[in-house]
């Protein structure tokens, strides 16, 4: 409502995610609003308190996921559908945010880079090499950490929509990671 601004009129939560410390929660919205709790878990829900932490410079779509740091709940990696040409003002993918409690602030870094005008769906952090992974409509993406060229996650992969992503630790192989992609 407008208790959090009068920019990105009102919608539908269209991604959440939580943080590791138990207490943290993201929200984002299908205007493209972000917002982000410290007290998710209070005992009182009615004492619960979102900060929004977008602005207008952030793209007015879908928020189409958040992953949050399992390292820093203060940080997450915020990705958006739809297409830049639809917000040209507004243009972005693929945004590291990281959050200050103290100020209610965020800043916003735009790693979009090259991966295109096409809507991105779901992303990952493997915070063992800090590399990013995105999903698309037309497939999945990594971001090695230190640079800003997109690369196909692997070879082999078809040119489908990829909805979700998720990544883990292997049971099998200690030390390697495994990254699922659901069609």
């Amino acid at each position: 409502g407008t208790a959090f601004g009068t920019t990105k009129s009102a919608s539908t939560i269209s991604a959440l995610a939580r943080g590791k410390d138990g207490g943290t929660m993201w929200a984002g919205t299908g205007a493209g609003r972000v917002l982000v709790s410290r007290n998710v878990t209070a005992a009182n829900p009615a004492t619960v308190t979102f900060t929004r932490v977008d602005t207008a410079n952030q793209p007015a779509r879908a928020v189409s996921s958040i992953f949050v740091d399992p390292t820093n709940a203060n940080h997450a990696i915020v990705t958006f559908s739809g297409y830049d040409s639809n917000t040209p003002l507004q243009a972005g993918h693929v945004f590291d945010v990281v959050f200050d409690p103290t100020s209610g602030n965020a800043t916003w870094t735009n790693i979009s880079y090259d991966i295109g005008d096409q809507p991105v769906n779901d992303a990952v952090l493997d915070v063992a090499t800090g590399d990013i992974f995105v999903s698309t409509d037309f497939g999945v993406y990594r971001l090695v950490n230190g640079t800003q060229t997109w690369v196909p996650a692997a070879d082999g992969l078809p040119n489908a929509a990829v909805a979700g992503l998720t990544i883990i630790d292997s049971l099998t192989a200690p030390g390697e990671r495994i990254l699922y992609a659901a069609t």
